[in-house]
């Protein structure tokens, strides 16, 4: 799985329309500010509820929130007076857009933030938004805190960096994670051409050029709730996937059926670099729940 994007202010990962969060070409920061007023919206979240703070629940005895609520009253009044100070130089909001360089949003670019330390996650993902649960793999993982995938509305779970320097300068990593399907992706009523839909998403956006081997689709009921799974192993071509740490990739989409409007996904893709991990999937997949 790979990932390059420019520093900028970028979709917070959580889901919330109303926020940005500054991306420092490497990670998420904890810098976050309001969306303006003249900004547009994601076009493919109408209607979509901001996730509750407790989304990813963890080891016992952690806090439900992704990041203090001091810091965050602090970031947000930093935020404020920025947006103050932006609107008071004059000129119409589309002029400060146009003059504003690199910073995304019509903003100055702050300097950039330290990186807060990575969350560790253990035990068990609670997704209320997608409304699933599973269990979190054997070894260390952090707290999903990128941007949510293409195909979906929002994305929570975990994932693990594998190659810090890919080539392009891209980031790449194995991730379990889930979220519900964007309205782009699902086929109302059809789960199998959903699932289809978001693998054919997923592989052109996040992938080397490929193959598909070993290939496995089937209907199956997931806590009492319909579902389709798509799995397979990805055999990245050679010729284009040179400088790549792994060369094929364990690769599974469940979609369910929660009850909701939109139907959701658990989404795993695990490289060949952790392949001690592919025998746990089955196991996974049969870990995961309907959150009611």
């Amino acid at each position: 799985m790979t990932e390059f994007r420019p520093p900028g202010w970028y979709d917070e990962p959580s889901g919330d329309r109303r926020r940005l969060r500054w991306w420092d070409g490497r990670s998420w920061t904890p810098v976050t500010r309001e969306r303006a007023a003249f900004e547009t919206l994601p076009e493919d979240r109408p209607g979509f509820l901001s996730p509750p703070g407790d989304v990813v629940d963890s080891a016992a005895g952690r806090p439900a929130t992704r990041r203090g609520l001091l810091l965050g009253l602090l970031v947000a009044g930093v935020a404020g007076l920025l947006l103050v100070v932006g609107l008071s130089a004059g000129g119409t909001p589309e002029d400060r857009l146009a003059d504003s360089g690199s910073g995304r949003g019509g903003l100055a670019t702050p300097p950039e933030p330290a990186p807060t330390t990575p969350r560790a996650v253990t035990g068990r993902v609670v997704d209320r938004v997608a409304r699933l649960s599973y269990d979190v793999l054997p070894g260390d993982w952090r707290e999903w805190d990128r941007d949510s995938f293409r195909g979906l509305l929002s994305t929570i779970g975990y994932y693990r960096i594998t190659q810090e320097s890919a080539p392009n300068a891209q980031t790449y990593w194995a991730n379990v994670t889930s979220g519900a399907i964007s309205p782009r992706v699902a086929v109302q009523g059809d789960l199998r051409a959903t699932a289809t839909r978001l693998v054919e998403t997923l592989a052109e956006d996040y992938y080397p050029p490929h193959t598909r081997q070993q290939v496995a689709q089937r209907e199956l009921t997931v806590d009492g709730a319909a579902a389709y799974l798509v799995r397979y192993r990805a055999v990245f071509d050679p010729a284009r996937a040179e400088g790549y740490s792994a060369k094929s990739e364990e690769v599974a989409v469940l979609v369910v059926d929660t009850g909701e409007p939109l139907p959701s996904a658990l989404y795993v893709s695990l490289p060949d670099t952790v392949r001690t991990l592919w025998p746990s999937v089955d196991g996974l997949l049969s870990s995961v729940r309907v959150v009611r």
